[in-house]
């Protein structure tokens, strides 16, 4: 049986009612090559099974193949540092700048080569505007899954095509976790390819055995995004299939896609439960707001996984100020699940107009207290644009509690 919660939560009234976290719940998280402001990869593990979070991985090199070949093997590394390896991963992004379509080819083979055949994650491939640094021209952020032998756990991976998955299913226990790969739309105008996205990924989850009242998180990227023009319609498509309780949300304007015709793409995480197996899911939507939920919580009998929509300051504020606002809306996004910015195991920044060094983001870890050791996996990116012209920093996350 499952067990879904809406609530709407207003101050911190509410703490004790949703933070509670039974006794059961255990996790040992593991923070692995620390590197400054992030961690290279942070474990969180609970009875028997790891799930590796891993920091985008930048390449080096000549030439578009000597760097994403590199930042694989960069994703392989870190991987082998946490017990794990490409054999083990469900779910990656890749992220390239200066992206030309006529160069996926090139993307493509390196993903081929990088992963058994047996094994492809579900995949994203995104063209950004910049990277953390000048010169960087791929990153790769990884998300893998490894049991211990004999641990009550399996991988399926469904709709194998050139180095990816349409879905990785990760079943641990009654609980299945599904990482849907990037889906993308087609039609005459972004409302037409937004109701195709969606047509899309509500299929992907269909043969994965759930839903989109299953999602707890998705991410939507559309070419050359423009607040004033593309939100209102895509806002509109995406809230016909949110249903009662929708998913936590991030939406970036980005520079291409993998053709020039896709305006969108849209990834996604779902949670359902095996039934008859004895294990209950419950999953809690804290802070509605409107077609997307601030902060969605999924718990069986271990622990309890956090997602958090992307964070935002006050349009038109300096940099600094809107990250030191964001940082604080995570901080009391989390609090509402019962946890805090030293739980988070992964977050994503995006920031338009990005100058690399230009970031805001010490002085808004400061500001907010943020923990300045055991920080979470991390990447950073230069975008085209975020939900409004003058907004200047994003910030999602992913926490997990004992």
């Amino acid at each position: 049986m499952r067990n879904r919660t809406g609530l709407a939560v207003v101050g911190a009234l509410s703490l004790v009612a949703v933070g509670a976290t039974p006794a059961r719940a255990q996790v040992d998280r593991a923070f692995i090559n620390p590197a400054g402001g992030y961690t290279h990869v942070v474990t969180a593990e609970d009875r028997g099974v790891k799930t590796v979070y891993v920091s985008g991985q930048v390449g080096q090199g000549a030439d578009l193949q000597a760097h994403v070949e590199s930042a694989f093997s960069g994703v392989a590394e870190q991987l082998t540092a946490a017990g794990a390896s490409m054999r083990d991963v469900v779910k990656i992004r890749i992220y390239v700048t200066d992206f030309d379509p006529a160069d996926y080819g090139v993307i493509s083979a390196a993903r081929l080569a990088a992963f058994p055949e047996d094994a492809w994650p579900a995949s994203t491939m995104l063209g950004v505007d910049a990277l953390a640094r000048e010169g960087l021209r791929v990153e790769i952020e990884a998300t893998a899954v490894v049991a211990d032998p004999g641990a009550d756990f399996e991988l399926t991976r469904i709709g194998p095509s050139r180095g990816f998955s349409q879905a990785v299913v990760a079943r641990h226990g009654a609980i299945k976790t599904i990482w849907i790969a990037g889906q993308v739309g087609r039609g005459d105008d972004l409302a037409e390819q937004t109701s195709v996205v969606f047509d899309r990924v509500s299929e992907r989850l269909a043969e994965a055995g759930a839903t989109m009242e299953d999602v707890v998180k998705t991410n939507t990227y559309i070419v050359d995004f423009q607040p004033d023009e593309d939100l209102r319609p895509y806002s509109q498509g995406r809230a016909s299939v949110s249903g009662e309780n929708p998913p936590t949300s991030t939406l970036i304007g980005i520079d291409r896609l993998v053709s020039d015709q896709p305006q969108i793409e849209v990834d996604a995480v779902a949670v359902i439960e095996d039934g008859g197996r004895g294990e209950r899911l419950t999953t809690e939507f804290l802070d509605p707001a409107g077609s997307f939920t601030q902060v969605v919580t999924v718990q069986g009998e271990g622990a309890k996984t956090i997602y958090v929509s992307g964070q935002v300051g006050r349009p038109g504020e300096s940099l600094e100020m809107q990250a030191q606002q964001a940082l604080a809306g995570m901080q009391e996004r989390l609090a509402l699940a019962g946890a805090t910015p030293a739980d988070l195991v992964k977050v994503i920044y995006y920031l338009p107009g990005y100058t690399p060094g230009n970031t805001g983001i010490a002085g808004a870890r400061e500001a907010n207290g943020f923990p300045t050791e055991n920080l979470p996996a991390s990447t950073l990116l230069g975008i085209r644009s975020l939900y409004a012209e003058t907004a200047l920093f994003e910030y999602e996350g992913i926490a997990v509690i004992r």
